[in-house]
């Protein structure tokens, strides 16, 4: 009986030997699935998670950065710069309409171009006041005991023209005559109060171009 005993003992041992084995060879080939172990997810019923796969993200994570933009980030940025870049577009367009509305569209002539007349207004009138210079800075010659001077002095009368074409800056013109007199007398005070005599005369014509907001000699 003892014999009988230790046969079937080591009959028992080899073929336990032999389960194990095939078990260990199962497992390192992949041919069958490893045996549940107390806490793991085949013994709970369900597939042991893979130790590759990555936990979810925490709340605030790569979810919330793919949200909405936050205020003032580049998002707001772009927009706020269309829309200054939209202002300043206007703003452009409103000087381009103002600019057009100065320019003649065809050639125009007159004082009236550019208030040349005011212009022309004035201009005689600094030639008014050149003829009281000249006339108060007349050299004098004595002779025979009379004394004798020229000066010069302006008509008031004159022709004031202006001109303004397409792209081109106005031009104006003003035409008046210039004549040479003398005045002769006993002394100076009455060669000034007796009629001066016309010496010379010519027609001078000055041209004036309008730039930078202004008529400019």
């Amino acid at each position: 009986m003892a014999g009988e005993s230790r046969s079937l003992a080591l009959l028992f041992a080899i073929v336990l030997g032999a389960t194990s084995t095939v078990a260990v060879q199962a497992q390192e080939t992949g041919g069958g699935a490893p045996a549940a172990t107390p806490g793991s997810g085949a013994a709970s019923g369900g597939a042991a998670a893979p130790k590759s796969a990555k936990p979810a993200p925490k709340g605030g994570g790569a979810a919330a950065k793919s949200g909405a933009p936050k205020a003032g980030g580049p998002a707001a940025s772009k927009a706020g710069s269309a829309a200054n870049g939209g202002k300043g577009g206007a703003a452009k367009s409103g000087r381009a309409a103002r600019a057009k509305t100065t320019t003649p569209a065809e050639t125009v002539n007159g004082p009236e171009v550019r208030d040349f007349q005011a212009f022309c207004d004035q201009w005689m009138g600094k030639l008014r006041d050149r003829e009281t210079y000249n006339t108060s800075h007349i050299t004098w010659d004595a002779h025979d005991g009379r004394v004798s001077g020229e000066y010069v002095g302006y008509d008031t009368k004159c022709t004031c023209i202006a001109r303004e074409e397409p792209g081109k800056d106005p031009i104006g013109k003003i035409t008046y005559r210039e004549t040479r007199y003398r005045r002769e007398g006993a002394n100076e005070a009455a060669a000034l109060a007796a009629p001066g005599t016309v010496l010379e005369q010519s027609d001078v014509t000055e041209i004036f171009r309008f730039g930078k907001g202004r008529w400019q000699y």
